[in-house]
């Protein structure tokens, strides 16, 4: 047996190796500063990685032109709203034989081709109780419910073009009213008028759409749809009035205030002539009496700049400018060559053409702000990028003598 003294130097000598470990344990590592460890790599070499630039920021008077343009123009589809419904109700009012439109219809139907061009055929799944849906999908047909042999069932598609453009145009009238800076006078003034009413009509056609598109008509005997009905009319007679004195307001404003292309590099230049030709173009097909002589030159002003544009974008392909703008062009130059048929002197007596027309030009208009925020940003870079090749390394420290 181990004696009692024995055990003692056992523990004695036990305790005293494990103090003489503490006093020899290096004291554990200071993390590094955050700053530190992103300038440098585990092995201590310099980051690679590119210095993030602030943001270039577009100048207040350029954001607030771009807010108002979308404003005016984006809200032309309200007046093409309203001539669609009318014109489907015509003096009557909402009945099971008279269900109003908002000149959506057609482009619904036509949203989506029925097959892309060379798809291969829709596979079906085999499966009992399995249709085939629009467009070559398959869907298990509802419980309860058989499907017809050779007779797919169809579902009522929810038309959200009858709402989108309205309300988010609408919303820039909004957008543009709190821009403090810079004043624009006559501008303002109208705004405050017209941002409250262009809303609320907004919001009174996207609730009529939905509520048609719906159905929900059979429900409650065309109640909530009289009762629109009635919001709308009110609201369809002061339209004109509110709409064509912010246009007059805002092209006061741009006819004393034209773009200074002086100090433009030539992407920017050859993008706002075309921008110009444009909003010329779509003044004449939105005015109240065109002079379908006068559409046909400026739309021919305008391909040529646009023209332009795209020659230069082709030498110039990671220029801003053309890169954004000249598709948005080509798509407005598009829309109005296929309302063309429709054109009168009373404007696009189409409504579903002229939707197009309108939200094809609003492209436009923001891909006018997109090519400005992205060429601002391209120059900040640069210059960050200049500033630290060009910033002198530490002079090396003079050695010590011996």
């Amino acid at each position: 047996m181990i004696s009692v003294r024995s055990l003692c130097s056992i523990a004695l000598v036990l305790v005293a190796s494990g103090a003489a470990g503490c006093k020899e344990d290096p004291p554990p590592p200071q993390p590094e500063p955050a700053s530190s460890a992103a300038a440098t790599t585990n092995k201590g070499k310099a980051s690679l990685r590119t210095p993030v630039s602030p943001m270039a920021k577009v100048d207040p008077q350029s954001m607030k032109e771009y807010r108002v343009d979308v404003c005016y123009f984006g809200t032309l589809s309200l007046k093409q709203a309203r001539d669609a419904y009318l014109a489907s109700l015509g003096k009557e009012e909402p009945s099971e034989k008279k269900i109003p439109s908002f000149g959506n219809d057609d482009q619904a139907k036509g949203a989506l081709p029925a097959k892309l061009p060379g798809a291969a055929a829709p596979k079906t799944t085999g499966l009992p109780g399995t249709a085939a849906a629009p467009g070559g999908t398959s869907a298990p047909a509802a419980k309860g419910a058989p499907t017809p042999p050779g007779k797919p069932e169809e579902r009522r598609p929810i038309n959200f073009s009858a709402r989108a453009p309205h309300e988010r145009n609408a919303r820039a009238c909004t957008v543009a009213l709190s821009l403090k800076e810079p004043a624009m006078a006559d501008v303002d003034a109208t705004l405050a008028e017209y941002a409250p009413f262009a809303t609320e009509l907004a919001k009174n056609i996207a609730a009529a759409a939905n509520y048609y598109q719906r159905e929900e008509y059979k429900k409650d005997s065309f109640a909530k749809g009289k009762e629109l009905h009635a919001k709308l009319l009110a609201e369809f007679q002061k339209l004109d009035a509110h709409s064509d004195k912010l246009g007059l307001a805002v092209s006061a404003w741009h006819a004393s205030h034209l773009p200074d292309l002086a100090k433009a590099e030539e992407g920017q230049k050859e993008a706002i002539t075309a921008l110009e030709d444009a909003r010329a173009l779509m003044l004449i097909l939105s005015s109240k009496n065109v002079d379908p002589a006068a559409e046909k030159t400026a739309l021919q002003k305008l391909e040529t700049s646009a023209a332009a544009l795209k020659t230069y974008g082709s030498t110039h392909q990671t220029d801003p400018w053309a890169k954004i703008m000249e598709p948005a062009l080509a798509g407005f130059i598009r829309d109005v060559k296929a309302a063309e048929p429709k054109l009168t002197d009373k404007g696009i007596t189409s409504p579903a053409l002229f939707l197009p027309v309108v939200t094809s030009f609003v492209s436009v208009i923001e891909g006018k702000h997109r090519a400005l925020s992205r060429s601002l940003m391209a120059k900040s870079q640069a210059a960050t990028r200049a500033a630290a090749g060009t910033a002198q390394p530490a002079a090396p420290a003079a050695p010590e003598k011996e």
